[in-house]
């Protein structure tokens, strides 16, 4: 089995405006037409990554192992399609739910690509196909780690995959391990909330980052980084008083879309509110996090700040 060598490929902009079309074996050859592509990165809950194994008779890097489901798009095709086409034609995947991490242009001697880069959370099954691929299994961040610059991996993978989580991962890993330092010994809840969303703020490059504590029957602005911001908020209202009513993690990936989204700034874009929860169980505050970037936030970004949101449950 190979490739087909004559289908229909748009070529585009650096934007993604389609400004002509070629074949696959014109756009493999050394010509330098950019052509779009669609990558889905595969998470399950644990954080581990699902890889595909590319077949021998791949026309680029066979035998590799790469992102969990790449393909190109064909002429006249959207990239919401292609990647819907692709994920269920490669891994027999339907009901997942993407997420737009954003695109880059990837350049080789042999082609230039516009990857249009996504991700998604599954715990269900995958099949991959037998006629597409040689197999594939969910790889721990650290064999991932492990096999990087060793051919193993496909050099696609590895720079996409550094680019968009393993540099936000390392940071996440820095910023847990200055933050149990910062807080060790320290009773005075105040002071830890200024240091941790100082950290946070200066290490991850948020927009605005910051506290607000229950205050009786409200939310109350506490330490924060960033402009100027609300210092009320309602039990129930909002992004941060709905997290607080229903004791739970919220990524809101466009604040627009929110339904009663409380605006303090039309700058914001995106958000994350994680509760603070006492010792006890109780609510006592939530860390706010806004992005001027639509969908700034994953599940990387839940997990490790809800762990620092575990570390302030003991002043409480």
């Amino acid at each position: 089995m190979k490739d087909n060598q004559q289908e229909m490929f748009p070529i585009v902009d650096e934007e993604g405006t389609v400004t002509g079309k070629a074949t696959r074996g014109e756009c493999h050859c050394g010509s330098r037409l950019l052509h779009p592509v669609v990558h889905l990165h595969v998470f399950n809950s644990a954080g581990d990554v699902y890889l595909q194994k590319r077949p021998e008779w791949k026309d680029i890097q066979p035998g590799k192992w790469d992102t969990a489901v790449g393909g190109h798009l064909d002429y006249g095709e959207t990239p919401e399609e292609a990647l819907r086409r692709e994920v269920g034609e490669e891994l027999g995947m339907t009901d997942f739910e993407p997420q737009f991490i954003g695109k880059y242009v990837f350049d080789s001697k042999r082609e230039r690509e516009l990857v249009y880069v996504n991700r998604t959370t599954y715990d269900g099954e995958i099949s991959p196909s037998k006629d597409e691929l040689d197999g594939g299994r969910f790889w721990t961040m650290q064999e991932i780690r492990e096999s990087m610059g060793q051919n193993v991996l496909t050099p696609n993978f590895e720079r996409e995959f550094q680019q968009f989580f393993l540099d936000k991962i390392d940071k996440y890993d820095l910023l847990t391990k200055q933050i149990g330092g910062l807080i060790e010994g320290e009773r005075d809840s105040v002071a830890v909330m200024a240091n941790v969303c100082a950290a946070i703020h200066e290490t991850m490059g948020f927009w605005w980052t910051g506290f607000y504590r229950v205050v009786n029957d409200e939310l109350v602005l506490g330490p924060f980084q960033g402009p100027v911001a609300c210092m009320h908020i309602s039990f129930g209202k909002g992004v941060c008083g709905t997290a607080w009513r229903e004791r739970r993690t919220i990524v809101v990936p466009d604040v627009e879309l929110f339904p009663g989204h409380i605006a303090c700034s039309s700058l914001s874009r995106s958000e994350i509110v994680v509760p603070v929860l006492s010792e006890g169980g109780h609510v006592v505050a939530v860390l706010d996090i806004d992005s001027k970037a639509l969908s700034a936030f994953d599940d990387i970004d839940r997990r490790y700040l809800e762990g620092i949101c575990m570390m302030l449950s003991p002043l409480f």
